[in-house]
């Protein structure tokens, strides 16, 4: 495979807590031209040579919380692609992971296999695969092995939550990892053109025994602390290199 040179990066975050430390640490600052009349936030500047953007959703003008979800992801992803031309976008966040396949709260991972949903069901034929996806990522493999991290295949949905029909679904996929936002922008990145893949920590065990909600909020600031640290270190490595 041909190598893919990089020297700008896009990483798109839901949460403003996810994303504050990793704003901190590479000391990123607000362009002048912010997206007008949408509550996506960005932040930029370089990092040992590479350009890098942190599309933030931003906080919903009606609700007064933060953009979770795929569509928020979607219309952030497409724009700053549009704007910025970047040439590799990152979809960074936590996520969820399970016992059963090996993960630990606080396990980094980056995406491998293709990205998939598990809540968009269309049993009717010809909207079966539509519906699930299957949208590709770069082969990261060799980021992984120097970031000392796990890899696996990304499952988003809408929901917090994991209904038996979820779960049996993400089984099918093999998935290792259920979040909100990642299959969403890949989708757009399929579209574009643009060259992707996922970076998530888990914060949460889907398959085990605590209380979801509240194992989420435990284990919040260290997950994020975990992706700012692992993120600040991929940017250079994007740089030497590349992607396949």
């Amino acid at each position: 495979m041909a190598k893919v040179d990089i020297s700008s990066v896009a990483v798109v975050m839901a949460m403003r807590a996810e994303a504050a430390p990793l704003i901190a640490s590479l000391g990123l600052v607000e362009p002048d031209d912010q997206p007008a009349q949408l509550p996506f936030r960005w932040y930029e500047g370089r990092h040992r040579g590479v350009s890098v953007i942190v599309a933030v959703n931003g906080v919903d003008p009606r609700y007064d919380v933060d953009g979770i979800g795929t569509n928020p992801a979607v219309l952030n992803s497409w724009l700053v692609i549009e704007r910025r031309r970047p040439d590799v976008v990152v979809s960074a966040g936590t996520a969820g992971g399970f016992t059963s396949k090996g993960g630990e709260v606080g396990d980094l991972y980056l995406s491998s296999g293709d990205l998939v949903f598990h809540d968009h069901r269309i049993p009717i034929a010809g909207f079966s695969d539509y519906g699930v996806g299957h949208y590709p990522c770069a082969d990261v493999d060799h980021l992984a092995r120097r970031l000392d991290a796990k890899t696996g295949v990304v499952s988003t949905g809408n929901s917090l939550d994991a209904p038996d029909v979820d779960l049996d679904l993400m089984a099918v996929n093999d998935a290792s990892l259920k979040d909100m936002e990642a299959a969403a922008v890949a989708w757009v990145c399929w579209l574009s053109g643009t060259p992707f893949f996922a970076v998530k920590v888990i914060a949460d065990l889907v398959d085990g025994p605590a209380d979801t909600v509240e194992e989420f909020k435990l284990n919040l600031t260290m997950a994020t602390g975990r992706l700012s640290a692992a993120l600040v270190e991929l940017v250079p490595l994007l740089a030497e290199h590349g992607l396949d």
